[in-house]
């Protein structure tokens, strides 16, 4: 019984369509954190203010495209197909002045550093110590923000934000979305101190 012989250009052919379709990977998918709603309408010229958002500070392995996800109190998976659409500090502060901005009377918002030289009525910074999903569990958020007006040496006040809410699903999209909803969330605590002051 003869065996059929596969010609040399045919077997290279051959084991180059096998290759190739080892090579083929997963697409990469983007995300961005989600704004509130946009605020109703407000008068703009009766005290409304200008609110000043960022420096916000995230922890070094947070820092970086892929979304980190947290398997363990030890461990951490950061995944090359789920990345962040902007950098995360970025979009933290923008999901945090949008939030806030639909709870206060806000002019306009400015991100650190500021474009215009008029300066900022309020300025807000965050210092985040943890913001990650543990899938199919949570998604946690630990931070410290400050409030500052005009004399940037003392806060006007400030806070801890530890928000923890269940997450049932462990999909990035259900994740990222939970995670919005946790930021706007603590924007409701810096909303209620600009409140305060205004009084």
């Amino acid at each position: 019984m003869r065996t059929a012989l596969v010609p040399p250009r045919a077997a290279v052919g051959l084991l180059m369509l096998v290759l190739g379709a080892c090579a083929v990977t997963a697409p990469t998918r983007f995300y961005v954190l989600e704004s509130p709603p946009k605020p109703r309408s407000q008068d703009q010229d009766r005290g409304c203010v200008v609110l000043g958002v960022g420096p916000v500070e995230i922890p070094a392995y947070l820092d970086r495209p892929q979304i980190v996800i947290r398997v363990s109190p030890n461990e951490i998976q950061p995944s090359d197909f789920e990345q962040w659409g902007e950098p995360l500090a970025q979009g933290i502060a923008r999901v945090m002045g949008e939030a806030i901005a639909g709870e206060v009377c806000v002019k306009r918002v400015e991100y650190f550093p500021w474009k215009s030289f008029a300066g900022v009525d309020y300025q807000v910074t965050l210092r985040v110590n943890r913001f990650e999903a543990i899938p199919g569990q949570k998604v946690e958020l630990l931070a410290h923000w400050s409030l500052y007006g005009q004399d940037l040496r003392k806060p006007l006040a400030e806070g801890d934000l530890e928000i923890t809410e269940p997450l049932s699903s462990k999909t990035y999209e259900e994740m990222v979305a939970l995670q919005s909803r946790v930021l706007q969330k603590g924007a409701g605590s810096v909303a209620e101190a600009i409140t305060k002051l205004r009084k």
